[in-house]
């Protein structure tokens, strides 16, 4: 019996140990990848630096296994957010190699089969914290949108004009005032106007970003900024009530989700504390009867 418990000590120790080492080699991989050393090369800081050669290598890669175009709108995002400011989508190719290559050498050097795990995790875990922080920044943008419209409604119904309302709330904080920003600047770059006649042979700057980010949400609201900028003097009041649509509406998903929350942590509950707890309870009862077994087995 004491054996058994000192073999289990010794597990959770060496897990420990790994997990130590993990985390240091993990911040070690960053901190090399983000352009702190001379391994990776990189020729200049900033967001607008050419990648370097490894990120190239790194980007041509998983071009072959993944769309780069959309993991690239998924940085923008996130950006947008104030995650991840200067970099560039390869920094995170060159992060996924590094933990990919640093988890095979630590299964290399257990041999257990269970750490075959480890590249494939740390290969994914630069991608999935992209993706997460670019999905926040799209569920935030979604929250902002009663804000952003109840500003832009309070400007038309002090007689501004609906480009500088765009204008003024684009300095607000939040992916989505960031969002209204790059509109602009398309806007600016390409000569289109920010909104157009629904007739007019072009969409405007801000219905064409907002739509191609895909998402029906901020399509629709371009579509109604549009349609109350074309409108003239009746926009105030078309935005007033669209603006108060859009937080009534943020109303009614705040009170489903509140309903949803039992049918959703139950089974976070069950897994992280339920399962554990039992599996614990288990294996401390299983122990002497399975020294028993093996002592009988022994004579």
């Amino acid at each position: 019996m004491m054996s058994t418990v000192l073999s289990l000590l010794g597990i959770l120790l060496a897990a420990a140990a790994l997990a130590v080492v993990g985390y240091y080699g993990a911040r070690w991989a960053v901190s090399m990848s983000e352009g702190y050393g001379h391994l990776l090369d990189y020729r200049a800081a900033g967001e607008d630096a050419a990648p370097s050669r490894t990120e190239q290598r790194a980007l041509r890669l998983f071009g072959r296994v993944m769309s780069l175009d959309e993991w690239e709108r998924r940085l923008r995002w996130a950006q947008r957010n104030g995650r991840f400011q200067g970099k560039r989508l390869g920094n995170f190719a060159v992060q996924s190699l590094g933990f990919g290559l640093f988890g095979f050498a630590l299964a290399v050097l257990l041999s257990a089969p269970i750490t075959w795990v480890l590249p494939v995790m740390g290969a994914a875990m630069p991608w999935v914290r992209l993706y997460s922080a670019a999905e926040d920044a799209r569920d935030r943008t979604t929250r902002d949108l009663p804000a952003v419209a109840a500003v832009v409604a309070s400007e038309l119904a002090a007689g501004t004009p609906a480009d500088e309302a765009v204008r003024r709330a684009a300095v607000l904080p939040g992916p989505l005032a960031g969002l209204l920003a790059d509109a602009m600047t398309f806007s600016r770059e390409t000569g289109r106007p920010l909104f157009a006649d629904v007739h007019s042979p072009v969409r405007g700057a801000l219905v064409e970003v907002f739509t191609r980010e895909g998402v029906p949400q901020l399509a629709v609201f371009a579509r109604q900024l549009n349609a109350v900028a074309v409108k003239g003097v009746e926009g105030a009041a078309m935005m007033s009530g669209v603006a108060q649509s859009l937080a009534d509406e943020y109303q009614a998903m705040i009170e489903r989700r509140i309903e949803q929350l039992d049918s959703r942590i139950w089974p976070v509950i069950a897994l992280f504390f339920f399962f554990p707890f039992v599996g614990l309870i288990l294996l401390v009862n299983l122990l002497p009867a399975l020294a028993a077994m093996s002592g009988v087995g022994g004579m």
